[in-house]
Parts: structure tokens; C-alpha cells; sequence
């Protein structure tokens, strides 16, 4: 099979690529900075521009790419935690709108020809649901009304818009706290190294949270099994608050859990994006454990020991 990935240079693009080389696939990254990682044997890589027009003219080389693909995946999106103001804004949402639409015209051009990929799988993630206490969330749960949340029905409406033009099956993965040597996980782990770190608001909170492997597993999954379709909650099979995942942090790196971070601080540091990171979201896995998925990582302790 081969495989057309939109950022595949990324945090996940690059395990989900060790993965699916492994498993004998052949991957072309789509990338806005090509040339940052060296490729080797059935990996190639070319720029790729969402904000031109494909036009009447020959294609661009990624366009080729996504024409020759059995399955694009799309993983671009501008980052989500930093500070925000409104040409941030704007740029989460462009970065997530035009690469689906770009690539919605490139698959729909190339099955005009009678050629293309049969699925097209798109990131999302479980920040879509907005702040939800304690319910368990199903796929099938209703978003949320903040920005964010709102950002996230946005984007999966121009993924699932892919298969509604073009007839391909699509897949949106729902992503919850990626657990890494990149992302979310060094930032709060340096803190505790220095024996200040503890956790994020008042603990309570529900932290949906998977390893990368399983991350990366799953797209895999989602890629070779074509029964699935729709929204996919990707997320470890056992939730745990964030006081529970402040401990188990803690237990891995050897130090106290003992200095929570107050909303207030996080206002300082991270502005608007502050109250996003103390919302409580408790996704279901379900759908994936009847597809037949098996964690790698389905615990939290032996989670943080190998990202770490």
C-alpha cells in the first residue's frame, strides 16, 4: 500500500511512518518544510503548498503524490498550545481548513481520472468535546461551544466534506494528550525533574491521554482495516484525572507530585489558551476495542516509563 502523509515529518507522522515501513507499506510525506529528516528505502518526501489553487495546469508534485496514494492521511495543523491572538486564531484555523480542502481537490481530481486513493484519514481531537465533566463520551457526543471546540467541528467538517465530494472512506481521529519525547508531556515533566512540578489546576479534571506508539498504532489501524469509518476516539483504555496522572508522573521520574500549577499561573504563561488546559474530557475507546485495536500502553505508569 501506499501511503500519502500531510505532515508526516511531524511528532506522529514520523512513528506512524516507522510503522507502516515496517509493516511493508511504501510513504510519501507531504511536507511544508521537506528536508528536515534524512529518508530512506520506500519514503520520499515533496513540498506541499495548501494555499495555491491546483488550477487547470499540470500538478504539483504532492498533488502526483495524493493522485498515486491508496490512503492520505492528513496530520498538518498549526500548533494548538501557546499563546494566542487573532493571527494565531486564524492560522489554527487556516492550517486545518485549506490542507483538507487542498487535499479534497487533489483526491477529487485524480478519481476523475479513474485513479486515487480509496480513504482519506484526518486528525482531530478529543477537544472537540469541549469541557465535560465526568460524562463518558462516546463518539457520537455532542461538541462543545467554545472556540476550540468549535475549531474542532469546523475541522472535521471539511475532512468528512473529502468523502462527501469524492466518495472515499474517511476516518477523523480524535487525538488526546500525546505522550512523547515531543509535545505536551517534556513540559510538564521538566518542572517536576526540578521537584515543582504537580498537577495542572485542581487535579480533578479528566485528562484523556495515550502513549505515541499507541497513537501512531492506531492510524495504522484506521489505514488497514477499511470496515472502519466516521469519528475515532483515540485515547488509552484507562482514564485517569489529572491528579492521578500528576502521581503516576511523579512514580516515573522519581520526584514528589506536590506543586499544583493555579489556573491564574497558567493565565500568565499561556493567556487564552489557559482554561483549555484544566477542561475535564473522559472519551470512550470502545469503538476501537470492538474493531479489534490492542494497546500497546493501556496504563498510565508503564505509559510514562517508556515515553519518557
Amino acid at each position: 500500500m501506499r501511503v500519502a502523509i500531510a505532515g508526516g515529518n511531524g511528532f506522529i507522522g514520523r512513528r506512524l511512518t516507522e510503522l507502516l515501513l515496517q509493516a511493508g507499506h511504501e510513504v510519501v510525506w507531504l511536507s511544508h518544510r521537506p528536508g528536515r529528516f534524512p529518508l530512506g528505502d520506500r519514503l520520499s518526501e515533496v513540498p506541499f503548498d495548501y494555499m495555491t489553487p491546483l488550477g487547470d495546469g499540470p500538478l504539483p508534485a504532492w498533488a502526483e503524490a495524493v493522485a498515486a496514494a491508496d490512503v492520505v492521511v492528513n496530520l498538518s495543523g498549526y500548533p494548538i498550545v501557546m499563546r494566542w491572538n487573532e493571527e494565531r486564531k486564524q492560522l489554527l484555523r487556516d492550517s486545518r481548513v485549506h490542507t483538507a480542502r487542498a487535499l479534497k481537490d487533489a483526491i477529487s481530481r485524480a478519481r476523475e481520472g479513474g485513479a486515487g486513493p480509496s480513504a482519506y484519514i484526518g486528525a482531530s481531537a478529543v477537544g472537540i468535546y469541549g469541557d465535560a465533566g465526568d460524562t463518558v463520551l462516546a463518539e457520537d457526543a455532542p461538541a462543545g461551544t467554545d472556540w476550540l471546540s468549535q475549531l474542532g467541528v469546523t475541522w472535521e467538517r471539511e475532512t468528512f466534506a473529502v468523502g462527501e465530494e469524492t466518495g472515499v472512506r474517511v476516518v477523523t481521529v480524535r487525538t488526546g494528550l500525546v505522550l512523547g519525547d515531543e509535545g505536551f508531556l517534556p513540559k510538564m515533566a521538566l518542572p517536576m525533574k526540578l521537584f515543582v512540578g504537580g498537577p495542572v489546576g485542581s487535579g480533578r479534571q479528566w485528562t484523556p491521554w495515550i502513549h505515541l506508539d499507541d497513537m501512531a498504532g492506531i492510524y495504522r489501524f484506521v489505514i488497514e482495516h477499511d470496515e472502519i469509518s466516521g469519528p475515532v476516539n483515540a485515547v488509552a483504555p484507562n482514564p485517569v484525572t489529572m491528579r492521578d496522572f500528576s502521581k503516576a508522573l511523579g512514580r516515573a521520574l522519581h520526584r514528589p507530585s506536590w506543586f499544583p500549577v493555579p489556573g491564574f499561573g497558567l493565565k500568565i504563561v499561556l493567556g487564552e489558551v489557559a482554561p483549555y488546559m484544566v477542561y475535564s474530557q473522559r472519551p470512550t475507546m470502545q469503538k476501537l476495542l470492538d474493531a479489534g485495536y490492542e494497546f500497546a500502553y493501556p496504563e498510565i505508569d508503564g505509559a510514562l516509563v517508556a515515553a519518557l
